[in-house]
């Protein structure tokens, strides 16, 4: 191998095992074209204090770009009042669609309406003025129907617009929240290729 070979060999060995940081995360999402760059200056100060620290797990990575506005977390732990969270829930990954995307008239249809810690039931709500209806099956009001929020979300993605919301693939036994990220198909193998971040199929 001669030295121009080597030297561009090292290079590319070096960019494989470089730390992924705020800083690389923001460069990323700027390259796929999935923030601006005053969006990127905005968070990276936010972020003054740690932004240049290496992140270890690719959780933690995928999880680091709810701060770019790109993505929304599905809270897998105790929410209080589920049948009420959805709603906000759903408000939440809407406004990441730039206006796109508006709900309307939610409402919790719960199968015992006098059991305040049931948490089955239907969820109901307007996307866009289109009626859209999700079967909850989480047996209490203080934890999501983690399955039927991830559809819901999905559900809420831009019609005819290659932007969609997908959820992160999680890995190991311990599950935390699932993160929903809004892009391409294009932008998704972009973060698998530079931040190992892989994507479920559709939940529907």
């Amino acid at each position: 191998m001669n030295a121009n070979a080597k030297s561009h060999a090292d290079k590319g060995a070096t960019a494989n095992v470089a730390p992924i940081t705020y800083v690389r995360i923001a460069e990323v999402l700027i390259e796929l074209g999935m923030i601006t760059r005053e969006k990127s200056q905005s968070v990276l100060a936010d972020a003054v204090g740690y932004a240049a620290e290496p992140i270890r797990h690719r959780y933690d990575i995928a999880s680091a770009l709810e701060s770019f506005g790109v993505a929304v977390s599905i809270h897998s732990e105790d929410v209080d009042f589920a049948d009420a969270h959805y709603e906000w829930l759903l408000n939440e990954a809407a406004a990441l669609t730039g206006g796109q995307v508006t709900i309307a008239n939610y409402r919790f249809e719960k199968d015992d309406p006098d059991d305040e810690e049931c948490g089955l039931g239907t969820m109901h709500f307007e996307c866009n003025g289109k009626a859209l209806s999700f079967s909850v099956e989480q047996e209490s009001n203080d934890y999501l129907d983690m399955g039927a929020a991830q559809a819901a979300i999905e559900a809420i993605s831009p019609d005819g617009d290659p932007w969609e919301f997908r959820c992160v693939v999680q890995e190991g036994r311990q599950l935390s929240d699932d993160i929903m990220v809004l892009a391409t198909a294009e932008q998704r193998a972009g973060l698998r290729q530079h931040l190992g971040i892989a994507f479920q199929r559709p939940w529907r």
